[in-house]
């Protein structure tokens, strides 16, 4: 059913094939269908939309190559807030921007993981970020033009008087005279004050539209979201009227979301999930144990794997509670990440500042992001906090138990139909809530902290319902604040170590003084702690002032796109492929502890991903309760 209509017209989407390295890069190993895919939605509403070449063609192609394939699989590579669009890689161009990462993807996917799927199709999507300095049509001098001709005529008449009292006023001060009256001079002085203040208000409001954060968020929500789920619906359609398509066959479909990115993933999930699944129906009460939604959507998708970097969402989403307005589509993955950093101020900060006026929390820590939460082993009873240092790995992971590596802080759960007594969960604490009431929370909420000296169990134990499981057990995290790569040294001496995200100083929280070194870093740029993560070093090898930031690619790419099982396999030469041996996959799972344990990356593993990818146990009703 190939499509050749390639006529320019307004489409709601573009989308492009992501060319093939350039004959001066390595080729790859092993090449598979990847595709750029951008929203055509204008930055400003008053903006024309430019004629684009019809996408269905391209839709056709990913379409025609699904259906073909035994193991269907789509990635969609999702960006965050203040991203340009750029240029791909060619031998006159080094590329930028957001087409030159998803190359960067689609490359390191071919070189890296072979045992992916056969089907897999990698989809780059781009919804209209605006940069902070500036870019395409709007340019750093547009921009300003631009937030002054859009300014409401209140803000302004408000601010041009205020204005004028000020230069009044100085110009008073400044002119010899007679000394007015001490109620009049008190009186001017309020005045002066309350011009002060309405002029600082109004320009941080002009700065904050010329930042973009809140422009970009209503982007993300109202064009980037919509535009999405238009893609899959329509790739959707397209398969089910291929005649090649499997009728039972699911294609497996997947996400990674980076910052921002990690909200346009999560709501259009919400969008996508079928509000009348009978498993998702319950009742009313809260905690609801009955609700178990399946991973399938649509026509012929079933949600696999979900990777958050550092997302920009609320904290709250890894909180079960009614404030929880994505657990109901997290839930339906089959498996979840989150990458995470302390030290990441962009969203300590910025992200949190700009949310103050806006999310509907009483407490400071109520507005912290997601990409904060990091991983910390419960204080040692006679150690204080400021001497119990991090614990690189798999921090609840016991690898020198007489039986093999066993899992901290979890017992044994037989009793319950099909699973066997090796089957683990967490072990409860037990907790008095603000009512006095005694009720038990999991364990595995004793390891994520938003707070110094507060674990997340502190938070859940007064809102969780009883019966209820908390959806951070579904998160497998991973704490990068430390994570650190190699530079390669010159002349004979020894590799550098180089923090990527932090200064990597060890601690278990970071404190003041780090944050304000942490933000001095962030703005020189000497450190990206919002997107280190994937950074893929200089160009010109010889000019090189970085590392590559292989691991955390390794584990991001890799996850994504082969899942948990898939990925132990490929750390270890030895184990065939497709062994479920419990010796083997034990072996694997402390080669991943201590691929983690060398970049300083504290990893905390959920029950569901040992009990199914290790102990090799799948039940089904392990999800209803969340």
């Amino acid at each position: 059913m190939a499509y050749t209509n390639i006529s320019q017209g307004k489409y709601l989407l573009s989308v492009e094939k992501i060319p093939l390295p350039p004959l001066s890069a390595p080729p790859l190993t092993f090449p598979f269908p990847a595709y750029f895919v951008g929203s055509t939605a204008p930055n400003n509403v008053e903006d024309g939309i430019n004629d684009v070449a019809n996408p269905q063609g391209c839709i056709d192609q990913i379409a025609q190559f699904l259906s073909e394939k035994d193991y269907p699989e789509i990635l969609i590579v999702v960006h965050g807030y203040n991203t340009a669009l750029g240029c791909f890689q060619t031998d006159d161009s080094p590329g930028s921007g957001t087409k030159r990462w998803y190359q960067d993807i689609r490359d390191h996917i071919a070189q890296n993981c072979d045992r992916k799927a056969d089907g897999l199709v990698l989809i780059g999507y781009r919804w209209p970020s605006e940069q902070i300095n500036g870019g395409g049509s709007d340019r750093i001098a547009n921009k300003f033009l631009y937030a002054l001709r859009s300014l409401p005529t209140a803000l302004k008449t408000t601010v041009v008087t205020a204005l004028a009292i000020l230069v009044t006023a100085s110009i008073a001060v400044l002119t010899d005279g007679v000394s007015p009256p001490i109620g009049v001079e008190i009186a001017s002085i309020g005045v002066l004050v309350a011009a002060v203040l309405v002029a600082a208000l109004v320009i941080t409001l002009f700065l904050m539209r010329i930042v973009g954060y809140l422009r970009d968020s209503y982007r993300a929500s109202n064009f980037g979201v919509p535009d999405l789920v238009e893609l899959i619906r329509q790739i959707d359609k397209t398969v089910v009227a291929n005649p090649s398509c499997s009728k039972n066959r699911r294609i497996k479909l997947s996400f990674i979301g980076h910052s921002m990115g990690g909200f346009v993933v999560s709501n259009t999930v919400r969008i996508l999930s079928d509000v009348f699944d009978t498993s998702a129906i319950g009742n009313l009460d809260t905690g609801d144990s009955a609700k178990a939604p399946s991973p399938d959507i649509g026509n012929v998708f079933s949600l696999g794997r979900l990777v958050l970097v550092s997302p920009d969402i609320p904290a709250e989403a890894i909180i079960s509670s009614r404030a929880n307005f994505l657990s109901s589509s997290l839930r339906r993955f089959e498996e979840t990440y989150l990458f995470s950093n302390e030290g990441d101020m962009a969203l300590k900060l910025a992200s949190t500042a700009a949310n103050y006026a806006s999310f509907p929390a009483r407490t400071r820590e109520g507005g912290y992001r997601l990409g904060n939460v990091v991983v910390r082993s419960p204080l040692k009873t006679d150690q204080k906090a400021d001497h119990n240092q991090p614990r690189y790995g798999i921090v609840n992971l016991d690898a020198s138990a007489a039986e093999g590596e066993q899992m901290i802080d979890m017992q044994p759960r037989a009793g319950q139909r099909g699973v066997e007594p090796t089957t683990v969960d967490y072990r409860t604490v037990d907790y008095r809530t603000e009512q006095k009431e005694k009720i038990g929370v999991s364990s595995f909420l004793e390891y994520l902290h938003m707070l110094k000296d507060q674990s997340l169990s502190h938070r859940q134990r007064n809102i969780l319902a009883p019966g209820q499981k908390p959806i951070a057990e579904l998160f497998t995290v991973f704490d990068c604040t430390d994570y650190y790569e190699f530079l390669t040294a010159k002349d004979g001496q020894a590799n550098k170590k180089v923090a990527l995200l932090s200064y990597g100083l060890g601690k278990r929280s970071l404190n003041f003084f780090d944050y304000g070194w942490l933000i001095w870093a962030m703005v020189t740029g000497q450190i990206d702690n919002h997107g280190g993560y994937f950074y893929s070093g200089e160009p010109d090898k010889a000019q090189q002032k970085k590392p590559e930031a292989y691991v955390t690619k390794q584990l991001i790419y890799g996850l994504a796109c082969l899942g948990f099982r898939p990925f132990l396999a490929s750390l270890s030469n030895e184990a065939p492929a497709g062994t479920q041996s419990l010796a083997v996959t034990q072996q694997e799972l402390q080669a991943l502890s201590q691929l983690c344990e060398s970049r300083n990356i504290q990893m905390l593993l959920a029950a569901e991903r040992y009990n199914r990818d290790v102990l090799g146990i799948w039940d089904e009703g392990d999800r209803a309760g969340y």
